[in-house]
């Protein structure tokens, strides 16, 4: 699998450099992102980078807090960071944080992060995330060659019933099938599944709450199918609040950078998933509803449509946009494509605002639904001539 490398800066352009290089130089490198310190330590837990670029001076916190925090914690204690600080600050930070591997002072120039970078990577493997040994692993691979999406689609069209699990930082993803369809996704972080959690948990008792966390970490059990059995919440509500929770978690996957899976086919459900009705989405509108929890903060700046581009069908495209569930904004941008105008058009015409029109052109993406062409790039040499 590749490195991972996690660009904390509220400045976009850290993060333009560090991907500049990284495709020049460390082809096996993905590039996260986060503006803020509290998004940074989220994108950790999430995607346990191998090397954290750090900005001294954030918007919520200063670099001595992020760097005790991810110092107090076991699993983010062993990744090295780049800290950026202003020439002034550097003796400061020296040898004062054993995770700070590096001390770069700013503006820092391709150069320097270049060198800095070869020296850590050198010579050194890609790091490896295994899951765990199973029996009856049916296929395997990493989201480098198959899209989240194929994946899905594989299991779906052979009718599989089973686990497909997803190596996501410290805990795999696992996304339960019966005969293709889809039940639920979970992961036994109970902090990553939990992130935004709905009314139902402030309705509810400190101590049950704690024991249904224990028993996510422990068994992968959701807490609301755990809430559901011991407060006697209505069946329907909480399988909606879990296929929900669960689609959000596996939003995470698409922009953790490059994620190994597999299929584990089993009849041995655990008591939890027994006895539950399988959604009826497709593949494709079942990742539709996991990209619609994607922020466009989380999206790497080389991932993030370009508004100057014009979208277009791909050929299966606007089939395949019929057959979506659509919500009413998606809807009416789906009608707006024509392949000339561009994504800001388009924005303007809808009176919708941009950050929006970029995200739903993301989740087409994803789908396969459009490609977003640069009216810039498309005329011949030659041609102005």
């Amino acid at each position: 699998m590749s490195q991972k490398i996690l660009v904390i800066d509220d400045s976009p352009a850290t993060a333009r450099l560090a991907e500049t290089l990284v495709q020049q130089h460390f082809p096996g490198c993905d590039i996260l992102t986060a503006a803020r310190g509290t998004e940074g330590f989220e994108r950790c837990n999430v995607a346990t980078p191998d090397l954290v670029i750090l900005n001294d001076t954030l918007p919520d916190m200063d670099a001595e807090a992020v760097l005790a925090r991810l110092a107090a914690d076991s699993f983010s204690a062993q990744v090295p960071v780049f800290l950026l600080v202003d020439p002034a600050k550097a003796q400061d930070f020296n040898g004062r944080y054993p995770n700070v591997a590096r001390v770069l002072t700013k503006p820092v120039t391709p150069e320097t992060l270049a060198d800095a970078l070869g020296s850590q990577f050198a010579n050194k493997p890609s790091a490896k995330r295994v899951l765990r040994a199973q029996g009856g692993i049916v296929f395997s691979g990493h989201t480098g060659f198959i899209s989240l999406r194929q994946a899905l689609a594989m299991a779906q069209g052979d009718r599989l019933t089973g686990v497909l699990r997803f190596q996501l930082g410290r805990q795999p993803v696992e996304l339960w099938m019966n005969g293709g369809r889809f039940l639920f996704a979970s992961t036994r972080n109970f902090h990553l599944y939990c992130g935004g959690s709905p009314v139902i948990l402030s309705s509810t008792s400190l101590g049950l709450i704690l024991e249904g966390q224990i028993n996510q970490q422990i068994t992968g059990c959701p807490i609301f199918l755990f809430l559901s059995v011991r407060h006697g919440f209505p069946h329907d509500d909480v399988m909606q609040i879990t296929r929900d929770h669960g689609q959000r978690l596996f939003g995470q996957l698409f922009t953790a950078g490059r994620v190994a899976f597999e299929f584990e086919e089993t009849g041995q459900f655990p008591d939890y998933a027994r006895n539950i009705t399988p959604a009826n989405d497709d593949a494709d509108n079942w990742v539709l509803g996991a990209l619609r929890h994607v922020r466009l903060d989380q999206i790497a700046p080389a991932q993030q449509p370009d508004p100057n581009g014009a979208p277009a069908y791909t050929r299966r495209g606007y089939d395949l946009v019929q057959r979506l569930k659509l919500n009413d904004v998606e809807a009416r941008f789906a009608t707006a494509i024509n392949g000339t105008d561009t994504l800001q058009v388009i924005a303007s015409k809808l009176g919708i605002p941009l950050n929006d029109a970029l995200l739903i052109v993301y989740r087409f993406d994803a789908l396969d639904v459009i490609d977003c062409w640069n009216p810039g790039v498309l005329g011949l040499p030659g041609a102005a001539e």
